[in-house]
């Protein structure tokens, strides 16, 4: 067997897969899935530097104060 035909094999297999009912679905919870962290990621981001942003003012507010 040569490399090409390997080659074209595994294409097939893969385009069978992706073109199959149920090939569609993984992959489309896969990309929700994948999604999903994404915003998950960024919230937690935004939710940290709130935090830090909040601890900066307290011990300013206690240094000037305190």
């Amino acid at each position: 067997m040569t490399i090409k035909g390997s080659l074209k094999k595994i294409g097939n297999t893969i385009r069978n897969f992706f073109s199959d009912e149920y090939g569609g679905n993984l992959v489309e919870y896969a990309l929700l899935i994948g999604f999903a962290l994404f915003i998950f990621f960024i919230i937690t981001g935004i939710i940290t530097s709130i935090l830090d942003w909040t601890v900066g003012l307290s011990d300013d507010f206690l240094n000037i104060f305190g």
